[in-house]
Parts: C-alpha cells; sequence; structure tokens
C-alpha cells in the first residue's frame, strides 16, 4: 500500500495549472486535484435511483472524465520526448477514485485512504505526440468497483478507465484503493516506520555531495526535476538510485506530510530511462515507459532515506532487448524501492526506444 489521501479532496475546486516560469524560484505545487487544473467528471449511474440520488448502493459505477493536457506545466510540460506525460491520466484516476469515495461510496472522511497496487499501459503511441494545433483533449471513461462492503461502506475499491486523447483510444490505466480505519492506519504506519528505523540510516534527500544525472539522462528538461542521484552501485546489470524525497514533495502532488503518491511513478519512470541508458545502451531522451505496474507494500517514511533499484526484468538476459510490432527495441526492467531492508513498492516496466 501506499501513502494516504483524503476523501474531501474532490474536483469541483480546480484551478488553471501553473504556467511553466522561464527561471526563478519553482512554483509549489497545487494540492490534490488543483494540481490538474480545469477538469469535469461526470456520474454515469446504471439505475433510476443514481439519477435521483447521486448515488447507488454498492457496485460498479461508471464515470467520465475530461482535461486539456497540459501545455504550459512545470512537471508535465517539461518531457524530452515528444509526448504527453504518463504521469497525468494515472493521477487523475487516482484523484479522481479519492473523490469518488467519499461522493458517491459513502467512505467517511476520517478513513485512510491508501494506494495497494497501480497499472498502466499505452495501447496506441500516435496519439500520444505532442505538437498539434490547440490543446489535446485528455478523456478518461472509469468504471470504479467497491468491494469488501461492510454496512454500506466499502474496504476497497477497483478503479479502472480506458485513455482517449482527442477521441483516440491509446491506453488503459487501473488503480486499487484500500480504505483503513484511523487506528489500523496507525498501527500499520507504526510497524512500518520501526521496520524502516532498524536498518535506514542518513538524510531522506541525497546523501551529501552526491552528484544528480543531467535532466536528459532521465527524460527531464528542466534540473528542477530530476528526483533521484547517480547510481550509488551497480555490478554490471543492476543500478541502485538515492531518492530525493525533499525535491519530490516541491513538485508532486499531495505532499503535505507524507511522501507524495506520484513519487513512486515519476522516479521509476527517472530510474528506468537512466537505467535503459547504461544497460542497454538506448537514448533516455528519446524514450517512453509503454507498460508500468506496481504494487506497494507498508509505507514510505518521509524522513528516512529511500533507494530505488533498477535491473533488467528476469525475463530477459542482462542486455536483452526485444523489438515491437514496428521494429523499435523495448528494454523491460523490474525496479524495487527499500527503506533499509524493507521493501516499500516493487515495479515492473516496458521502455520504448522510439528513434
Amino acid at each position: 500500500m501506499n501513502l494516504p489521501s483524503s476523501p474531501s479532496t474532490g474536483p469541483w475546486s480546480a484551478r488553471p495549472a501553473t504556467a511553466l516560469a522561464s527561471g526563478g524560484p519553482l512554483p509549489a505545487p497545487l494540492p490534490a486535484a488543483a494540481f490538474l487544473g480545469p477538469h469535469h467528471l461526470v456520474h454515469r449511474p446504471d439505475t433510476p435511483e443514481g439519477f435521483l440520488l447521486a448515488a447507488t448502493p454498492p457496485g460498479r459505477h461508471r464515470f467520465g472524465f475530461s482535461a486539456q493536457l497540459p501545455e504550459a506545466h512545470p512537471l508535465f510540460s517539461d518531457s524530452t520526448a515528444p509526448f504527453h506525460d504518463l504521469l497525468y491520466p494515472m493521477e487523475s484516476l487516482r484523484q479522481m477514485g479519492v473523490f469518488a469515495a467519499g461522493r458517491y461510496f459513502r467512505v467517511p472522511e476520517n478513513r485512510r485512504i491508501l494506494l495497494a497496487d497501480c497499472t498502466m499501459a499505452v495501447t496506441a503511441l500516435a496519439p500520444w505526440e505532442r505538437g498539434g494545433a490547440g490543446a489535446a483533449q485528455l478523456t478518461l471513461d472509469l468504471d470504479m468497483t467497491p468491494a469488501d462492503v461492510v454496512k454500506g461502506v466499502p474496504r476497497t475499491m477497483d478503479c479502472r478507465a480506458s485513455i482517449a486523447i482527442d477521441g483516440k483510444r491509446c491506453g488503459t490505466v487501473g488503480a486499487r484503493l484500500v480504505f483503513l480505519m484511523p487506528g489500523v492506519y496507525r498501527t500499520h504506519r507504526a510497524h512500518s516506520r520501526r521496520e524502516s528505523e532498524r536498518a535506514a540510516q542518513g538524510p531522506s534527500g541525497l546523501p551529501a555531495g552526491h552528484g544528480v544525472p543531467g535532466p536528459e539522462l532521465v527524460g527531464r528538461r528542466s534540473p528542477r526535476n530530476v528526483l533521484i542521484g547517480l547510481p550509488l552501485a551497480e555490478d554490471g546489470d543492476s543500478l541502485v538510485f538515492p531518492v530525493d524525497i525533499p525535491a519530490a514533495r516541491e513538485v508532486l502532488p499531495d505532499s503535505g506530510s507524507e511522501v507524495p503518491t506520484a513519487l513512486f511513478l515519476e522516479v521509476s519512470r527517472q530510474a528506468a530511462l537512466f537505467g535503459v541508458g547504461e544497460l542497454y545502451g538506448l537514448a533516455p531522451g528519446h524514450a517512453v515507459l509503454t507498460d508500468w505496474a506496481a504494487t506497494f507494500r507498508g509505507f514510505a517514511e518521509p524522513g528516512l532515506p529511500l533507494r530505488c533499484a533498477v535491473r533488467p526484468h528476469t525475463s530477459h538476459a542482462p542486455g536483452e532487448v526485444f523489438r515491437d510490432a514496428a521494429g523499435r527495441p523495448v528494454a523491460e526492467l523490474g525496479l524495487t524501492f527499500t527503506q533499509g531492508s524493507r521493501v516499500v513498492a516493487a515495479v515492473r516496466t516496458s521502455v520504448l526506444q522510439i528513434c
């Protein structure tokens, strides 16, 4: 499981996305749905009760989400590859799930909402390309299905969506949310903290004097968005990166007092792009993640060092790539996030070389 969000945070307070500044201090990240900029969420109930009461008994609910993909955002518009940012639809799904939990599924505000797992897949690459006339329109057709319902309140919820850009289907995204009572959350959190503190030593940022990779090596243009340091160790077929948690909390949504949920996608992407350059000889600035799947185990503590290890996936020999239908090289990687000896998250991803 990952980090908590409040179900009271919804899309109705959305504000325009922050413009990308040219120099000067990095704008503070907007909290929750405001981070996404202007957008719309429409409930599509399947029963007459849903239309009359704006809620239905526990069961699958359908929603439609739409927004313009950002063109001038300090994070979403900072990719070296000519594609819209994959983080945007994933963060949209998570935030819509958090909002719907309280609005449509009766989850009390005191429940802690945790991300247990998350997936993303690009099914068609062309719609993701930037550069068309005007802003591109993102739509998500969402299905949200509660489970383990006790007295009308779900303990978990499965969120799945198909992604379309300018009306063209181009991907899927999914997540499973878990709703914990405050006492259960505190117990799990305390256990995770004790386990991490046994072996994790040092700052939550980079080690003193440790260097950072050039932004183009992790698929970014601005150094302010680089969230990993140079590898701490390598053994020929794996790399271990320190994660800069303070830097992540400056640029990612829902920071608060926690490690931002979006950190795991953004850091795994940066580590994977750097990794394909070192392990496969691919060009990080001209590569894109096409599949991403993560499971979360316990909690990441913001005050302790976090590490991300990257290695070729076990289904392939070190340095081996395969080809997609267009003949382009694809590398499969496994990533593991740890605090001390404790595994916080495990990720599998595919990275496509686009030129």
